[in-house]
């Protein structure tokens, strides 16, 4: 397991101490010093070359994305913050996580697996999957949302936009491609069955054969079924889900 160098850094002391304490339990994460500002994070990480920033994202004298043009090469960042309206830029600069206060150990977990899957350190693609606790971030109409991995049941496309559905049954349209979503999803778990439809295969309830060209397949949540065609159904085959 790789050994990470990091830097903690935020405004707030009890909240650098609250993450200090938790990564206690973490021994492939060495704290090499703390920060409350970008200029003091900006000059230890000069000065220290961390290859980890666990980066509050809202301090008194600048955001904490502000830091990451001064430095050069950016270590990996996980951004810690009280706030949600920052995910979608944060993900944008290739962060590997976004922990909303007050940070738990469950879930500082999963960010550090995330950690171990994610840049230089990946490991090969066949054994990177990311956890099923994993949060996919939404932007819906009543701003951005964050969705468990593994309530996710299918993915549809329509053009460059994308509709996410939900195991409750929620659909929400999104203007990230098919491909980016393949790039996200463990290869394992979310299979392409043809250019305008991704399902997770833990959500795949029955097929039923229409004909040669065509079947109904029925998924977690959905009212009605979802009609496929040959080649859907030849994927489906291919990876033993269904006769």
């Amino acid at each position: 397991m790789k050994q990470w160098r990091a830097l903690i850094i935020d405004d707030e002391a009890p909240a650098r101490n609250h993450l200090r304490e938790l990564l206690a339990a973490h021994p492939q994460v060495g704290i090499l010093g703390e920060a409350a500002s970008v200029s003091e994070a900006a000059a230890l990480c000069h000065q220290l070359k961390p290859d980890l920033l666990f980066l509050d994202l809202q301090m008194p004298r600048g955001l904490g994305l502000d830091l990451l043009p001064l430095i050069n090469p950016v270590p990996e960042v996980i951004f810690v913050t009280a706030y949600n309206e920052y995910a979608v830029r944060a993900f944008e600069v290739g962060a590997v996580d976004y922990l909303l206060k007050p940070i738990f150990a469950d879930r500082l977990e999963i960010a550090l697996t995330r950690l171990e899957h994610h840049g230089g350190a990946r490991a090969p693609a066949a054994q990177a999957e990311l956890p099923e606790e994993s949060p996919v971030f939404l932007r819906t109409q009543n701003g951005l949302r964050a969705v468990l991995m593994a309530h996710l049941t299918h993915i549809t496309a329509d053009g460059n936009y994308t509709t996410v559905w939900l195991e409750n049954g929620e659909s929400h349209l999104t203007d990230r491609t098919m491909h980016e979503w393949e790039a996200i999803f463990p290869a394992t778990r979310f299979v392409r069955l043809d250019r305008s439809l991704l399902v997770n295969t833990n959500h795949l309830k029955e097929l039923r054969v229409l004909s040669r060209d065509a079947a109904l397949l029925r998924i977690t949540g959905r009212a009605d079924e979802l009609k496929i065609g040959r080649a859907a159904r030849s994927r489906l085959r291919q990876l033993h889900l269904f006769r």
